[in-house]
């Protein structure tokens, strides 16, 4: 059995058409949606990029003890365990930021998708079309990724296109061997700056102020009809996105690969548009830390396996750090033990549940947070309460856009929510300071 897990940066559960019609345009994965298992309640746990990807790379779930950092020398990998069972490992990223943290690590293959030096402008030179100040960080981060793209002439100069493009080459020089290929791609991630022809799609003949990178706040700063225009910007990545991995499935169908290769699909995180009036996956305000809600932890998820008998969907909860254990039954690979769990049983009809709750955060200890810890169940989304700032909890059944707070009116479900919350932790080893925020209920 081959592996491919394709690896997207800040795409939400809602913009693919498999999980909700009504929004962005997702030929390439919907279809691959009907082949595939839809996991309908895949949650990030470590948060946001490299901790997620940690969490994939390890099978635990690492936020409690630390957040992003390079991955330790005493950690085993699941590239590692590839290699060491006779697998071929290749590497295909424009993410790059996961290269100075060691995630090439255990791969024979690596492959690194920049900008070119030679065409790229100083960021200094990129002039503003907005207000500086509606932008993360007044518009400084916006400088230096437009810089990185001002050459782009052509829908293939983009990353997202050079990453997918290197990887169908990779599947045609390795894939007729046991293989195991990572596919990763920072492309939807802002600045949101897909070819005109894609943003025209959701928003033709725009005449106001064009924001294409949010400001990690508030949106009172931006008029309706900005909001609007932002979340075209972001339908329009994530249609850009569509069609490239849809390259890449292209390439396994014609290649006969999907007979012998599991092929996962997943985001790290989502991001708020708009929602519960703010822009951004994490607030910049460490004052005002972010509870994360659904348009933020809530993440796409699937999950191909050539065997007989697969379930289409899958309601149970999963997480990303089930990725190495999945695998390792998948291709009946004996490994170390680790904390997450394979979704093969509940694949197959089997189980009904791995989890009864799945815990977000980014690791909040030692610096100023960004964001607030949750706990999300099959039914509740629980805001952990900490010194400072007061919990909250949400019924997903009868609100899933998260806008009323029960809490006052559920104590027994914060009570046991909380109360896993900080068993988690101290199961986790999370030092007894960081454990002690939370001592509130």
């Amino acid at each position: 059995m081959n592996v491919i897990v394709i690896a997207l940066d800040t795409l939400r559960w809602d913009a693919l058409g498999c999980y909700r019609d009504d929004w962005v345009r997702t030929p390439c994965l919907d279809a691959f949606a009907k082949r595939a298992t839809i996991f309908e309640r895949a949650y990030c746990a470590s948060f946001p990029t490299i901790p997620m990807r940690t969490d994939c790379f390890t099978g635990n779930v690492n936020f409690p003890r630390y957040g992003w950092t390079a991955l330790r020398d005493d950690e085993i990998l699941l590239t590692e365990v590839m290699r060491d069972a006779g697998y071929y490992t290749g590497f295909v990223t424009d993410t790059t930021n996961m290269i100075p943290m060691g995630f090439e690590r255990g791969f024979h293959d690596v492959h690194v998708i920049k900008a070119p030096p030679e065409n790229t402008t100083k960021p200094e030179d990129i002039p503003f079309d907005v207000p500086s100040e509606n932008m993360r960080g007044d518009g400084k981060s916006y400088q230096r990724d437009m810089a990185q793209q001002t050459h782009f002439r052509h829908e293939s100069d983009w990353f997202v296109a050079r990453t997918m493009n290197t990887a169908c080459d990779w599947l045609q020089d390795h894939g007729e061997k046991k293989f195991f290929l990572w596919v990763d791609s920072f492309e939807i991630h802002e600045v949101w700056h897909a070819p005109d022809y894609y943003v025209d799609l959701y928003s033709r003949n725009y005449k106001g102020l064009d924001y294409k990178y949010p400001n990690y706040g508030y949106t009172d700063c931006y008029k309706p009809s900005e909001i609007k225009r932002l979340r075209a910007h972001y339908a329009a990545e994530v249609t850009l996105t569509d069609r490239w991995v849809g390259h890449l499935l292209r390439q396994v169908e014609l290649m006969g690969l999907f007979d012998n290769t599991m092929v996962v699909v997943i985001s790290d995180h989502g991001m708020a548009i708009g929602e519960h009036k703010r822009a951004g996956k994490h607030t910049v305000d460490y004052d005002d830390p972010w509870p994360m809600f659904e348009e933020v932890t809530h993440i796409p998820l699937l999950v191909w396996v050539p065997k007989k008998g697969m379930k289409k969907r899958v309601k149970a909860l999963a997480q990303p750090a089930d990725i190495m254990a999945t695998i390792a039954d998948v291709c009946r690979i004996k490994t170390h033990k680790v904390h997450g769990k394979s979704w093969l049983p509940l694949l197959m009809g089997r189980k009904r549940r791995n989890w009864e709750y799945v815990f977000t955060s980014r690791n909040n200890w030692g610096y100023p947070g960004a964001s607030r810890a949750t706990v999300t169940s099959e039914r509740w989304t629980y805001m952990v309460a900490e010194h400072g700032f007061p919990g909250m909890l949400f019924d997903l059944k009868s609100d899933p856009s998260q806008s009323r707070n029960v809490m006052k009116t559920h104590p027994n479900v914060v009570k046991k929510m909380h109360g896993a919350f900080l068993e988690f932790m101290r199961w986790s080893r999370a030092e007894d300071g960081y454990i002690a925020k939370y001592d509130v209920l």
